[in-house]
């Protein structure tokens, strides 16, 4: 899953429109973040096969310290408390859970699509998945469904709904349905650098085309009420 992790983010967003929608973003995808890390020095590894499934080729044998549950509860919270020292003001409090919200997310829909290559703990043991990718057409629509809906309850105040905006979710839902469909990229580096790539432009185009237009426009100037003129005295 690609864009369908923005979902969550979408929809904390109306929950807590204090936070920038591009900071949501990057939680909702920081295991993958994590992971494209990873894949680059080496830590977890992924083999390129084709036809492993219907989705996509990726057989994703060893990723313990991104996309396991334990690890996914601990970049939850530690996400979640760095959140919390930065903006630690009392107007901004209750965010930190938020963002830990949309950094866990990510397991939940990942388990939903994956074949069973999620660990639970550490690199042995079970590991979890229901297959969705299995099937793309289902898969396709799921994850379609997923972000228009969640895209729909953004848009549904007045203030998000413009232009940019427009844009910038149309864009995405045509990423998300070209995303099943053109070739991969052929290794595990270039899969991990157009990921890294892709979350940076998404992360970029939140905060170009998903601020809502309340935002950025400057706030209206208060008129002073007109000072009375001193009564003559007779």
């Amino acid at each position: 899953m690609l864009i369908g992790h923005y979902a969550p983010a979408l929809v904390l967003h109306r929950l807590r429109p204090s936070i920038p929608l591009w900071a949501l973003f990057v939680a909702a995808q920081a295991v993958d973040i994590l992971w494209g890390g990873f894949i680059l020095t080496g830590v977890e590894h992924v083999r390129m096969v084709p036809g492993f499934t219907e989705s996509n080729p990726l057989d994703l044998y060893d990723m313990p310290y991104s996309h396991g549950l334990l690890a996914t509860v601990v970049w939850s919270v530690g996400l979640a408390l760095v959140w919390r020292v930065l903006r630690s003001s009392p107007q901004h409090r209750g965010e930190a859970l938020i963002v830990g919200l949309a950094v866990a997310s990510h397991f939940l829909l990942d388990l939903v699509v994956h074949v069973p290559d999620l660990p639970v703990v550490g690199t042995m043991g079970a590991k979890w998945g229901l297959g969705l990718w299995r099937h793309r057409e289902l898969a396709l629509m799921v994850e379609c469904g997923l972000f228009v809906l969640a895209a729909c309850v953004w848009m549904r105040p007045r203030e998000n709904r413009h232009l940019r905006a427009a844009i910038v979710l149309g864009a995405m839902t045509a990423l998300l349905v070209a995303s099943f469909y053109i070739p991969p990229p052929p290794t595990p580096v270039t899969m991990a650098l157009s990921g890294l790539a892709t979350y940076a432009a998404c992360a970029f185009a939140a905060w170009w085309g998903l601020t809502p237009a309340s935002a950025s426009a400057d706030p209206p100037v208060r008129s002073r009420p007109a000072e009375r003129a001193p009564e003559a005295r007779a």
